[in-house]
Order: structure tokens, then C-alpha cells, then sequence
């Protein structure tokens, strides 16, 4: 009898191997419709475990390249949380990163601004000398060199990594390094030594945007352009229209661990599973670790693998029962799949879910 495993697959597929130990970043060619959440299913480089992150972009950020926190060894899905208007890019982070630098010549003077970051997503930082009473201020010395430092401080808002600055370096509203109430800069960590800060971007990429460093005097504060980004290792392009991609054709995240001694998934699996052609009668056999956390599922067929309905509405959660072998009348169709409503677990967990058939 033919035994289909439970797999969720891509709209597409991944054209390259994402690089082992190395993060992933992902983008798209639109910005104000596809700033929606994108999930990565995978394995970590950190453990023989399954992994999964969500991206969430800001709103009109879809071009701005978003990188998960932790290197993994392997990609197996990637999923756009709506159908995409531009197309959307995956890559693993093993490229070059884009730098520049900023050299303070003299004391800049109160009301002198430096404006950096990302086309329409700028920060702008103003050069003060009595207190830094407002967000963006940086102290302004007669030492050049202790300016770079605050400004360093500004960029990063912090003081870690970074010798010298204005007194005690802190950030706040008196007579303070620096006032940064918006955080770190996202895109660019910055490096002082002297006079000069090198900024560095945070993902090794080509940015889809321009790059803006722009000093209103010249003759105070020089700026070298932040350039020389490359791309990393580009796993798929995935079209407009579609939401996902995945290994292959015929794997994903796939829910085949016999022995349930390898983890295979990870948080917020739901949705339509791929259709599996059983040709009859079948019986689905669903063995798991427990999740600790409810996943709620059900079984659908359907005669034209278009239209499909509840065969059996509801499996026991698995939260409660993890060895289950559903079978009956209704168990009946030219397809079937499993669909997934609530996936609560965040923890990597063995799932072994198939479908077998008499056809």
C-alpha cells in the first residue's frame, strides 16, 4: 500500500544551497506591499534541531533587507505570510558588506547635521554644544577626535567597542555625549579610530536601496560614501503572485521521522499541507513528540485537487494524544491533505504524519 508522507512544500523552489552557518536575509522588489511577515523553517546551525524565525518588516519596508538572528545550517521553507506584488528574494549571508567612513575635520558647529541610513529611511543626527536635550544631538567639542567618538556612540547608542568621547560617555537630555531615543542605527554598526567613524552594514548585501550620508558642512565633516556591497548566495526569486519556496519539488518541511528522534519542526506551521494523491479509501497515522502546546488539525479531500472539503473536521489535539490512526467512512477521496489550524508550539519537535492508501 502506498504510504504518502506529510510535507509542505513551495509555491517554487530554491535554485542554490543555502550556506551552512551562515544567516539568511530576505527582501522584496516592493516596498509598500510586501512589508508583510516572512517565515523561515529550517534546521540550526547551533543543534541537530529544527529552527524557525519570523521577519517582520516595518510598514513600507519591503525592499529593506531583513536578516533572521541566528545562522542556520539549513533552509528548507520560506513563506511570505500574503501572496507578493514584486518579486521576493532569499539569500544566505555570505556576501560583502558595504562601508564608509566620516571624518570630523574641526569642530562642527551648533545646528550642523549629519544624515545617514537608507533612502527614506534616515536618521538624522545634529552637532550641539551646551546639552544634547533632544533626540539625534551629538556633543560638539573642539577635540575632532572626541567627536568622532560621540558620534560613534550616537550611531550604535552605545559605548560599547568605543574609546574616548565627550566626559563619561552617556547618552541623555543634559551635558551628555549623545541623545539617541530611537535606538540603535538598524542598518550600519560604526568603528571609530581618530578622528574618523567607519560604518559598517549589519548584513553582507548589495542594498536595494541607496545608501545616504550627507554632511550640511563639508568643510567641517567629510563623508566617504558607503559602497561596495555584494550579495550573498541567492537561493530563489520567487514571482509575483506566489508566497513561498521551498528545497524541492517533493520536500519542505517534512513530517517523516519514524523513530521520532529527529526534530522537523518548529512554530506556526499552518495552513493546507501538499495534496497526496490516495486514490480511495485511507487511514492517516500520526505519531509525534509531545508539543507542549496545542496543534489542532483536520483532513480534508477532494475529487479535482481544487476543491477540497472536511472529511474528518476535527483530530484529537495533539497536544493531548500523540499516537493516533484516524480512519472511517469518511476517509475516502481521490486526494487528501492534512490542514493545520492552530500551531501554538515554538519548540522543535519529532512529527511523523502518513497517509496511507489502498490505491
Amino acid at each position: 500500500m502506498p504510504v504518502h508522507t506529510t510535507r509542505f512544500t513551495g509555491d517554487t523552489y530554491f535554485t542554490n544551497t543555502h550556506t551552512a552557518g551562515q544567516k539568511i536575509y530576505c527582501r522584496s522588489t516592493d516596498a509598500a506591499n510586501d512589508d508583510g511577515t516572512i517565515n523561515l523553517y529550517g534546521r540550526a546551525t547551533s543543534g541537530a534541531t529544527a529552527d524557525y524565525v519570523q521577519l517582520n518588516p516595518g510598514s513600507n519596508e519591503g525592499k529593506i533587507e531583513q536578516l533572521s538572528t541566528a545562522a542556520w545550517s539549513h533552509l528548507y521553507l520560506a513563506k511570505w505570510d500574503t501572496a507578493l506584488t514584486g518579486v521576493g528574494s532569499v539569500f544566505s549571508n555570505d556576501g560583502v558588506s558595504s562601508s564608509g567612513t566620516i571624518t570630523v575635520l574641526s569642530q562642527p558647529a551648533d545646528g550642523d547635521s549629519l544624515t545617514i541610513g537608507l533612502s527614506g529611511f534616515v536618521k538624522v543626527f545634529t552637532w550641539e554644544t551646551g546639552d544634547t536635550d533632544a533626540n539625534g544631538k551629538v556633543k560638539s567639542v573642539a577635540s575632532a577626535s572626541t567627536c568622532a567618538s560621540n558620534l560613534a556612540m550616537a550611531i550604535n547608542d552605545s559605548t560599547s567597542g568605543i574609546s574616548g568621547g565627550y566626559g563619561t560617555p552617556a547618552e541623555g537630555t543634559g551635558d551628555n555625549a549623545w541623545n539617541n531615543t530611537d535606538g540603535p542605527n538598524p542598518y550600519l554598526t560604526a568603528t571609530v579610530s581618530g578622528a574618523t567613524v567607519t560604518v559598517t552594514d549589519k548584513i553582507a548585501c548589495a542594498r536595494q536601496l541607496a545608501w545616504v550620508t550627507t554632511a550640511s558642512d563639508a568643510s567641517k565633516v567629510s563623508v566617504s560614501a558607503i559602497r561596495g556591497g555584494i550579495d550573498g548566495t541567492k537561493l530563489v526569486d520567487i514571482p509575483a503572485t506566489s508566497t513561498s519556496a521551498s528545497t524541492s519539488s517533493i520536500s519542505g518541511v517534512d513530517l517523516d521521522s519514524e523513530d521520532l528522534a529527529t526534530t522537523n519542526a518548529s512554530g506556526l506551521l499552518t495552513g493546507a499541507s501538499d495534496s497526496m494523491a490516495v486514490r480511495g479509501r485511507f487511514v492517516v497515522d500520526i505519531r509525534c513528540q509531545d508539543p507542549g502546546a496545542s496543534v489542532a488539525a483536520k483532513i480534508q479531500t477532494s475529487n479535482d485537487n481544487t476543491n477540497w472539503r472536511d472529511a474528518v473536521s476535527t483530530i484529537t489535539d495533539l497536544d493531548t494524544d500523540q499516537d493516533q490512526i484516524i480512519s472511517g467512512t469518511d476517509c475516502f477521496g481521490e486526494w487528501a491533505r492534512l490542514y493545520i489550524s492552530t500551531w501554538s508550539v515554538t519548540a522543535a519537535k519529532a512529527y511523523n504524519i502518513k497517509f496511507i492508501s489502498q490505491g
